[in-house]
This record gives structure tokens, sequence and C-alpha cells, in this order.
């Protein structure tokens, strides 16, 4: 009877606990008992969260790091919450390495990932390039292509008679913050070429262009025009005989009325004005032009053209390409020796016997600022000497980062190509050369912008040195030379 009650007294326990083992677990359940598990693939240059469960997970995140990012952590947020579409876009990542995550939590989930390491390759296909286009809108032209709000980087370009060497650029982009527009107002009337250009990570270079034109308002004024001869300026324009009175200006003063009632003769001789150069103007108003049309050039009176000097005179005269400043007129190898002066000090000898003589004078140790250039010169036959002199400006560059410049061999599609990478260091159109094994190309339209098509200039298949070099307003002298396998696709 004894032992029947013991064993009845161990049963009881034990039942009790097993109770207690139950209750325990409905209080302090395991909170990573529900993880999803995580995982991406990859299509292209998009990540696609495909694990089961993605659909109705309330929460999960992307989390981007890499070297290029520094310190910085890209998070994107998915998930129902998030009304996210469960993909990561690659993009805005520059080329690199990266470490890509998925990241979960929620009340039964303390943290849960899932990692791999992406490597963004640089993409020389051009098939990760906008499809650029703008349309004009009054007085704006307004960009206008399908991922515009997400480019880091694009702009406007601008070239124009008008404009002569000046190229107009204007950045937009995520990067700029700029409002997608380009303003047509500061133009002149002409013809002009206007590009959307861009390029980035998985776009080597691409641009859309259109040729706009600006109407004058003054379609019912005369087009004024004169040109020089020695010191002497000369009005001819179309439809002169049909304009009865018209004025010459010297540097905003009146100095003589052509009127066709009094024997004009359309000349204005500047022979005794000094030395210099004079901004001349002739102006009219007529009944179809009442609010009067005007046209100005320059005209130089140079030393001995009526104020000193002879016939017998060297033609003096030079070029300005940037900081360097380059001897050109006729007969300058006759001249023996002839000097430069800046600011009336001289700077350097030019003496055909010496081997230094290069018909340049570089003031680019000067600083900036605007500075009086002269050439001066005596010779048997000019004893009494000959000047020429004219102001040259040096403006203090932009702020930029002239590292980009880079020229890199490109294939898009069959067409081979040599990209000099300088849209955004402003170049001086005119100083653009390029040249393949050390003979330079002869410059035209197409070979004076960044890009070269080099089946136009190389035939053979086989190992060519292609070089650039130009001047930027921005970054002074640029050249770079590399070497290319054309394979003549």
């Amino acid at each position: 009877m004894k032992n029947l009650k013991l064993w009845s007294l161990l049963a009881f326990a034990m039942i009790l606990s097993f109770t207690s083992c139950g209750e325990d677990e409905e209080v302090d359940p395991n909170p990573d008992t529900d993880c999803p598990e995580l995982s991406f693939t990859q299509d292209g240059k998009e990540l696609l969260a495909n694990f089961e469960g993605a659909e109705t997970l309330e929460f999960y995140a992307w989390e981007v790091t890499g070297e290029s990012l520094g310190e910085e952590t890209i998070t994107e947020n998915e998930g129902t919450d998030n009304q996210g579409d469960n993909k990561f876009s690659l993009e805005n990542l520059e080329p690199g390495t990266y470490t890509i995550c998925l990241v979960s939590e929620s009340t039964t989930c303390t943290l849960t990932d899932f990692c791999k390491e992406i490597t963004i390759e640089e993409d020389t296909s051009n098939d990760g390039c906008p499809d650029l286009k703008y349309t004009k809108e009054g007085a704006y032209l307004v960009a206008d292509f399908e991922g515009i709000d997400t480019l880091k980087f694009y702009a406007w370009n601008v070239t124009g008679e008008s404009l002569g060497n000046e190229v107009i650029t204007e950045n937009e982009g995520t990067n700029d913050q700029g409002d997608n527009k380009f303003s047509l107002e500061s133009l002149e009337p002409g013809t002009y070429k206007i590009c959307l250009v861009s390029e980035g990570a998985f776009c080597t270079f691409t641009e859309y262009c259109e040729d706009i034109v600006i109407e004058s308002d003054e379609d019912d004024c005369p087009a004024l025009s004169f040109f020089s001869e020695g010191t002497t300026a000369v009005a001819s324009f179309a439809g002169i005989n049909d304009v009865a009175v018209y004025e010459w200006f010297v540097d905003g003063q009146l100095v003589e009325t052509e009127d066709i009632n009094q024997g004009r003769d359309n000349e204005l001789v500047l022979g005794s004005y000094d030395p210099g150069s004079y901004n001349v103007c002739i102006k009219a108003t007529t009944e179809d032009c009442p609010q009067g049309v005007e046209f100005c050039d320059t005209v130089v009176v140079r030393e001995g053209d009526g104020n000193g000097g002879g016939d017998d005179c060297p033609q003096l005269s030079f070029n300005v390409e940037g900081t360097t400043i380059l001897a050109n007129f006729p007969g300058i190898n006759n001249v023996a020796v002839y000097e430069w002066f800046v600011d009336g000090q001289l700077a350097e000898t030019e003496d055909i016997q010496s081997q230094d003589r290069d018909n340049t004078l570089d003031i680019s140790s000067y600083g900036f600022g605007t500075f009086n250039i002269c050439i001066k010169a005596t010779t048997a036959d000019c004893p009494q000497g000959v000047e020429y002199c004219s102001e040259v400006t040096i403006s203090e560059p932009d702020s930029a980062d002239c590292s980009v410049f880079d020229v890199q061999y490109v294939v898009v599609g069959t067409t081979e190509l040599v990209d000099a990478r300088t849209i955004r260091l402003n170049m001086d159109r005119s100083t653009v050369f390029w040249s393949i094994d050390g003979v330079d190309i002869p410059q035209s339209v197409l070979t004076q912008g960044q890009i070269l098509a080099l089946s136009d200039h190389i035939t053979q298949p086989g190992m060519y040195q292609i070089c650039y070099r130009g001047v930027s307003r921005v970054c002074g002298n640029l050249e770079k030379c590399i070497d290319i396998n054309f394979q003549g696709l």
C-alpha cells in the first residue's frame, strides 16, 4: 500500500514538471525562428531580391558600401511597408567593387542579412547612354528624355559662327542641380549648333544636336558693314544707296556724317590717328528701321601707316593663343632682329642668328590681367623703326577638375574611336589638333572636337600612336598620346 502511494506521488510530480515546461515555451519564444532566407540575383545593371516571401515581407533593405563611397552607406528600403519593387539599380554607381547586402529584422527576427561583392566595370560599349533629346519652348530649350531626373551629369554645348572659337557650356544633372533648360535670350541672331552631351560610368560619350536659328528683330534694317584698307574704313553693304544718311563713330565719338545729297565717298580715313586699335562704327536710322542699327569693328592703325614708319617698314603683327603670343607678319624671316615688350619693358629679343628664335612670347608667368604687348623692329629699309601693339587679357580660369582629362581608345559597335575626355574643360576648338604617328591631321570641323573617327584617317590595321593636344580655357595646355591597335572593323 505504501508503494502504491509512492508511485502515485511520483506520477503527479512528473505531470507538474511537463506542465511547467510547456508554459515556459509560450512566454519565452526563440526570436530568430522566423527569419527569411534572404538572397538576390544580378540581371545586367539590376539586382533582384527573389527570396521566398519577398512579396509579403513587411520590411527589408538594400545596404551598399564601397571604397569609392568613402564613409557613405547607400540604403534603400523595401517591403510592403515601403511599397518597394524588390530591385536595386547599379546605374548610378561608379566603377569599383561594392559590398551589397539585403538586411531584415522584425519582432520574430532580431537581424538577418545576405551579402555579395559586386564589381562595376567601366563600360565602353555606350549601351548605358541616355537617349538625349530636347524641345524648343519659346525662348527656352527644354531637355526631355527618359532618366533625366536621375542622370548625374549632362551639359548644353553651344557653338556658332557669331561665337567664333567660344563654346558656351552649361552643366545640368543631379550633380549640378540644374533646371533642364537653356535660355536663348542672350544669343545674337544667327545659326547655332546646340548639343546635349553626357558621359558617365556606363556611357563613354553621347550627344544629341540640332541647328537652332535665332531670327533678327531687325529684318527691315539695313545690314550695315565696312572693311578696312590700311587706315581707311570703306562702307560696303547691300542697299547702301537707299540709305540717305549714316554716320561714322570712332570710340563712341561722332566723327563724320555721310549724306547722299552732299557727294559722300563712303570712306573714313584714320591716317591722322596715333598708332593703336580703334572701335569704329557706322550707324543709320531709316523709315523702315526707326529704332536704328549699327555695325562696329576694330581698325588697327600701325606705326608707319600714317604717323611715322614708311612703306618699306615691315607690317608687324601677332596672334594670341591662350598665354602664347605668336609673331605672324609678311616677311618675318627677312627681319633679322625684333623685340617683344610687355607693358613697356623689354621681355625678349628674337634674333635670326640665335637657335632660340621661335617667334613666340610666353606670358603665362605674368599671372592674370591685361597687358600691353608690343613687337618693335628697326631695319635698313626702316631706320626710324616700327612697332605693333595690342592689349592681351589673361583671365583667371574658373574652377575645374583638370584631372578628368584623358584620351581613350573606344569601340562602339563596329566603329573605332579615340575619345578625349574634355567636355567640361571649355576647350578652345581652334587649338585642337589630332596626330597619328607624329603627323598632324589637317584641322576641320570633324577634327576640332573630342572624338576622332579612326576609319576616316587610317586604312590598314596595325599599331598606331594617336595624340591629342589643345588649349583649355580653364586648364591651359592639354596633351596626351596613346598607342592603339587599329583593327579595321
